[in-house]
């Protein structure tokens, strides 16, 4: 029995798209391990100055939110804390939260083009594998912004969205690029470190994009 010529179309286009596909995903892959080998190893960070930590004081008396999220990699913080822990401050800044773990460095690239104001931004997940984190570090200490990694369980992540106003995404939905406003947050503050996380939300009309503190 022959073999109708359409099905012999069908099957060749669906052998194109799955190339396609893997000829994509390795680009993203081999990009992501390009990025990650030329991270500096040996960077130093400035401590805090008592004007930065009088800064951080007073606008913590406000309501905040801290849980044990945690930031995912030392890389990512901008400074040493008075007891010498590497630690991430962001002013001004957005967050995006997904309760779904990151992998593969398309993901990341996603919410990096998806974001609005395109300053200062914390993604929250529960974990990234090392082409996800890979993109992150590279766009944070080469980059024009400040991204900063913080990891949190699906629990943490739901008590930063109630906080924040804000929804959180998901993986299908950064796939697709549907990114809509009410994923992407406002903190006045966002500090993390390896033990804890510190968010305060914005005010109430605030849409300034990030500026990362240096002082």
């Amino acid at each position: 029995m022959a073999v109708p010529v359409g099905m012999w179309v069908i099957l060749g286009i669906g052998l194109v798209a799955l190339l396609v596909a893997a000829l994509a995903d390795r680009r993203s892959r081999l990009h992501a391990e390009a990025e990650m080998a030329a991270l500096p190893s040996g960077r130093r960070l400035a401590r805090m100055s008592q004007n930065l930590c009088t800064h951080l004081d007073a606008l913590l008396e406000a309501e905040h939110l801290t849980i044990p999220a945690r930031l995912a990699d030392p890389r990512a913080a901008s400074h040493l804390s008075p007891e010498d822990v590497p630690t991430a401050v962001l002013e001004h800044a957005r967050v995006i939260t997904c309760p779904e773990p990151l992998d593969g460095a398309r993901l990341i690239q996603a919410i990096l083009m998806g974001d609005p104001d395109q300053g200062d931004l914390a993604i929250v997940t529960p974990a990234l594998d090392e082409f996800a984190l890979g993109v992150v570090l590279a766009n944070h200490l080469h980059g024009s912004r400040a991204v900063v990694p913080v990891i949190a369980t699906p629990e943490e992540c739901a008590q930063i969205t109630q906080a924040l106003s804000s929804t959180a995404t998901t993986t299908a939905g950064i796939r697709s690029g549907w990114l809509p406003a009410e994923v992407w947050a406002h903190a006045e503050l966002v500090v993390s470190d390896a033990i804890s996380t510190t968010l305060l939300p914005s005010s109430p009309g605030t849409t300034s994009p990030g500026v990362s503190t240096t002082t």
